[in-house]
C-alpha cells in the first residue's frame, strides 16, 4: 500500500508553524486543514473553499499537475479517497513524500458550522486503502481553551468549557494511540523536536529547512502562515484568566479527570 503521513492538532496548537516546518523538509509534499468535508465546511464558514480542496492545493501551491490535467481532473466528481490516491500517483512518480495535516477542528468540535463526530475523519477515510503514519501534537487545554477564545468570535458564542473539554478529551484519547508530540517542548527546542518527527514519519531531515520556509504554502495562521523563520521561546505565553474562572475550571470534574490522565504530560 501507499504510504501517507498524517499530522493531527486542534486549533491554535501550534499546527500551521509545525507543518510548515515539516514541509520545508527535501521532496515533501504538504496538503494542510485537509478533511473529506473540507470544501463544504468551509462553504459554510464564508471561506475560499479552493483552499480546502486536496486537487488544488497539489497544484496550486506543489506544482503536482499541468494545468490541463487540474482543470480535467476538476471536471470529474472524484470522492475524497479517490483524490487522495490520485495526488499519491503524482507524489511517487515525482520520487517525494506525502504529508497531510487533517482539519481536526471539524471532528472534535465542528460547531456552529458541523456536528463533531469525535472521530478522525481523515484517517477512518484513508486507513483500509494506505498505509498511514500519525503523529499528533497537544497544547496544555486551558491555553488552547484561552487562545482559541481569543481568536475565534464563534468560539465565543458556542463553547461552553465542558464542550470543549469533551472535544479534546476525545482528541487526547486518539493521540494516545500514536506519536504525540507537545507544543511547548517545540517552542523551547524546534529543531530537535523537528528531528523527531522527522524520523517518526519516516522522512530526512534537512538541517537547512529554515531556508525553504518561504517556500512553503498552506492554510491555518495567519502569522505561521507567512513566517518565515521559527524563534526559539524560553516559555509560553502565562495563562491569564480571572480568579473566579480559575476555580470553576479547577472544580470542574470533566477536567479533572482530563488532567489526571494527562498527567505523563502536563
Amino acid at each position: 500500500m501507499k504510504d501517507i503521513r498524517l499530522i493531527h492538532n486542534l486549533p491554535r496548537s501550534g499546527g500551521t508553524i509545525i507543518s510548515k516546518c515539516l514541509g520545508a523538509q527535501e521532496n515533501i509534499v504538504l496538503l494542510s486543514e485537509i478533511h473529506p468535508y473540507g470544501v463544504e465546511i468551509a462553504r459554510k464558514m464564508n471561506l475560499n473553499c479552493d483552499l480546502y480542496d486536496p486537487i488544488f492545493q497539489a497544484h496550486e501551491w506543489n506544482g503536482l499537475f499541468e494545468k490541463e490535467e487540474y482543470e480535467k481532473i476538476r471536471s470529474f466528481n472524484y470522492n475524497f479517497e479517490e483524490k487522495i490516491h490520485l495526488i499519491l500517483e503524482e507524489v511517487e512518480m515525482k520520487n517525494k513524500k506525502l504529508i497531510i495535516r487533517d482539519w481536526c477542528f471539524v471532528d472534535y468540535f465542528g460547531i456552529p458550522y458541523a456536528e463533531p463526530t469525535y472521530k478522525n475523519s481523515v484517517f477512518e477515510t484513508l486507513n483500509e486503502g494506505f498505509n498511514i503514519s500519525n503523529l499528533y501534537i497537544l497544547r496544555h487545554p486551558i491555553e488552547l481553551y484561552i487562545s482559541c477564545l481569543k481568536s475565534f468570535s464563534f468560539f465565543k458564542d458556542n463553547y461552553k468549557f465542558d464542550f470543549f473539554i469533551k472535544g479534546y478529551e476525545k482528541f487526547f484519547l486518539q493521540a494516545l494511540k500514536s506519536k504525540i508530540f507537545k507544543y511547548e517542548d517545540f517552542n523551547h527546542n524546534p529543531q530537535d523536536n523537528l528531528k523527531s518527527m522527522c524520523k517518526i514519519l519516516e522522512i530526512n531531515f534537512d538541517k537547512n529547512f529554515r531556508e525553504n520556509l518561504k517556500n512553503v504554502k498552506l492554510s491555518g495562521d495567519i502569522k505561521a502562515v507567512a513566517s518565515t523563520s521559527i524563534k526559539i521561546k524560553d516559555d509560553v505565553a502565562p495563562i491569564l484568566i480571572k480568579k473566579e474562572d480559575e476555580y470553576k475550571i479547577n472544580s470542574n470534574a470533566n477536567f479533572k479527570r482530563l488532567m489526571e490522565n494527562m498527567k505523563n504530560y502536563y
